[in-house]
């Protein structure tokens, strides 16, 4: 099992400029519209779960299977990468700027207009799809497999969603269906501003106080709850924090804190000792004008339930599953590992964070890990590597680098600084 490492958290709330006409928020048969191709009530969709997102596979018009990151955050199609062996044929495509969250510029894409897309059971047309012309994200080296973009709105609308985060099962059901909840599930207002959707809930602080959230529910952010500081003088940073790298967004990288909060309610079901990123205000600073919000309700919390997302009806349904106890874990060797060449057991040391294990035993940037803890890297999957960092405080690990011509022997500490 994958859990959320915030050195290692992607971030997706997307901000697209220029402005797009918005969608409506109930079920449309006019300019862009994703429906079913058969007569049956719902469809099953099974998908991977990789770093506590959802990957999904996508066509765009007459491409090949493309894997997609299913995002509720995020209002647009995007395309973020193309490999060699894609085709990709776009319908009536302009050159614009776009800029989202980030502490960089706005960046060059295409927009498409008038494209299909095909998923298992449904189909989609005229649908817009921005094309980047860098891959900002670099999602398929932090994911380890190939990943060539994101969706959301455009499935969300259109359907009652369903995620079963146990059995990687998505259930897409006609808008007009009556989906009951179970009897321990639990049933929340769901407010969609725009494309995006909100829920309230409290957060309870180192002080004791209590502090009502405005926050988006965002299954294309891998942490458990991000807070905006900003955005009410009531919310302030746990008494240990540290400084992380949180992410990337489109305008560049997302610098912060992490720190715990003693707990976080949603209704009757309580999360305690949970670990929240802070990200700096400059990264958020077009977030923070956007519905009076507080912050994202990310994939660490989310994947602790089976969570209905009704748009159509405006609620958010939530059952616990077998993760609901578990306890939140953070990458506490203090850096991060991408794979240049997805899909093999090639990692690279990156985001080294400062006054950190990693920091102190010398890592670099760049350093390719060979061995760790005598095992050969070539043996070790993406997620058992995660796990070995983010495991418990006071674990050693041994490792065995190689940076340029050089091999290095590392010791580290995992230590807990939160």
């Amino acid at each position: 099992m994958t859990r959320a490492s915030f050195i290692t958290l992607i971030v997706l709330s997307l901000l697209l400029l220029p402005a797009v006409a918005q969608a409506q928020v109930q079920p449309v048969s006019g300019s862009d519209t994703v429906f079913f191709t058969t007569n049956h009530k719902s469809v099953k969709i099974p998908f991977k779960f990789v770093h506590n997102l959802i990957i999904l596979p996508v066509r765009i018009n007459s491409s090949q299977p493309l894997n997609f990151i299913l995002d509720s955050g995020v209002k647009n199609i995007l395309i973020t990468h193309l490999f060699f062996s894609d085709s990709l044929d776009l319908n009536d495509v302009n050159k614009i700027s776009v800029r989202g969250l980030g502490e960089g510029h706005s960046i060059e894409a295409y927009q498409s207009k008038g494209n299909n897309l095909h998923m298992p059971g449904i189909r989609g047309t005229n649908n817009l799809v921005y094309v980047l012309m860098e891959d900002v994200f670099n999602l398929s080296t932090r994911m380890g497999m190939p990943v060539h973009g994101i969706i959301g709105f455009d499935i969300f609308k259109n359907f009652i969603v369903k995620i079963n985060y146990s059995s990687k099962v998505i259930t897409l059901y006609r808008p007009d269906e009556e989906v009951k909840k179970k009897r321990r599930a639990e049933e929340y207002p769901l407010y969609i501003e725009g494309t995006k959707p909100y829920v309230y809930g409290e957060v309870r602080q180192h002080n004791g106080d209590t502090v009502k959230v405005k926050l988006v529910v965002d299954t294309g952010a891998s942490n458990s709850i991000s807070l905006y500081l900003p955005s009410d003088e009531r919310l302030m940073l746990p008494p240990k924090v540290m400084k992380a790298y949180l992410g990337t967004g489109l305008s560049g990288d997302i610098n912060g804190q992490i720190g715990r909060l003693d707990a976080f309610s949603l209704g009757k079901y309580e999360l305690e000792d949970l670990t929240a990123a802070y990200p700096d205000e400059e990264s958020i600073k077009l977030a923070l004008n956007i519905a009076n919000r507080n912050g994202n309700l990310g994939s660490d919390i989310l994947s602790r339930f089976t969570v209905i997302f009704d748009y159509p009806h405006n609620r958010l349904i939530m059952l616990p599953n077998r993760r609901f106890r578990e306890p939140f874990h953070y990458n506490m060797a203090g850096f991060e590992v991408t794979t240049p060449l997805p899909g093999t057991n090639l990692y690279i040391v990156s985001n080294v964070v400062e006054d950190s294990p990693a920091k102190l035993g010398g890592l670099e940037p760049g350093d390719q890990l060979l061995h760790v803890n005598g095992r050969n890297c070539t043996e070790i999957k993406l997620s058992e590597l995660l796990q070995l960092l983010e495991s418990k405080p006071g674990r050693k690990l041994r490792l065995r680098l190689r940076r340029e011509a050089e091999i290095l022997d590392v010791d580290l500490v995992l230590e807990s600084r939160i």
